[in-house]
């Protein structure tokens, strides 16, 4: 299940890579001809409202990754139960519909004339809930979550390595325990490049919402700092691929067969891998 989650946590990330290119594209080129086409561009892709559900989405991948971990590691007996496909793929249809739901606010904020796609009367007052929204649901409650997933994972992590020292145990047990390690430090350090690349952006949102710091933003804001945490913000969904290879040995070898495979070679075989793998399916 977590190779799962990490493909959609993959495919959430291009879509949004996609979408920045085609709103970039889009609000260059000329409006629909029908005038429904024409709102229902304006409500979705010029608004953002795609755009926004992408971040969301990826916000909740992390988060449903995360307690994958911890229900394996934590509660290793009940993860047949409760990570089953058919729960996965539930859960995965919830997360998403919160991002629909906490990016509809987006859908008011603009309307279609025979031109362009101008402001709706509520902007102002759906573009501040959409913030508001972001900061709480998509960034600190996501935040806190998986930290404290975090924490007990790594308790646990802590009382199964002091029991196997205490009763010698050697093998692969200890290759279990250290692959699951490497998994956890490699989430973790996703978890601080989130919160690196996303918490100057975040706090922008949040710190222009009033109307005295709106017209600083607007105006007085240097170009070039708008620029970098921009920059930064839409990095976190390029970085992960480059902390995969860089950190989890097995992405690192799944990459080089399957470049193997597209040059007619066979992949080498790795024993102390599918082994590891096999256990921990049986946990």
């Amino acid at each position: 299940m977590t190779n799962y989650l990490l493909a959609y946590l993959a495919v959430v990330d291009s879509i949004y890579c996609c979408e920045i290119i085609l709103r970039t594209v889009t609000t260059t080129a000329q409006l629909p001809e029908r005038f429904i086409g024409r709102e229902i561009f304006c409500r979705t892709v010029y608004s953002g409202f795609i755009y926004w559900i992408t971040l969301f989405s990826s916000s909740y991948a992390l988060c449903l990754v995360t307690y994958e971990r911890y229900i394996g590691i934590v509660h290793p007996l009940h993860y047949p139960r409760m990570m089953s496909p058919k729960k996965v793929i539930l859960i995965t249809f919830i997360a998403l519909g919160m991002s629909v739901l906490f990016s509809s606010p987006l859908l008011f904020t603009r309307n279609a004339d025979w031109l362009d796609c101008k402001p709706s009367d509520t902007y102002d007052t759906m573009v501040n809930v959409s913030c508001v929204l972001f900061f709480l649901f998509a960034y600190l409650l996501p935040i806190l979550f998986m930290s404290w997933i975090y924490y007990k994972i790594q308790a646990t992590l802590k009382r199964s390595a002091q029991q196997l020292q205490q009763q010698n145990v050697q093998g692969a047990a200890l290759e279990l325990l250290q692959a699951r390690q490497n998994v956890i430090i490699m989430l973790k350090i996703v978890l601080g490049a989130l919160i690196v690349l996303w918490t100057p952006k975040s706090f922008e949102l949040v710190i222009c919402l009033p109307d005295a710091m709106r017209e600083w933003c607007n105006n007085s804001y240097p170009f070039a700092l708008r620029l970098a945490l921009v920059f930064m913000y839409k990095m976190n969904s390029v970085i992960n691929p480059i902390i995969y290879i860089f950190k989890h040995k097995k992405f690192r070898k799944g990459f080089q067969d399957m470049l193997c495979c597209c040059n007619g070679r066979p992949p080498r075989p790795n024993q102390i891998g599918e082994q590891i793998a096999m256990n921990e399916q049986n946990m």
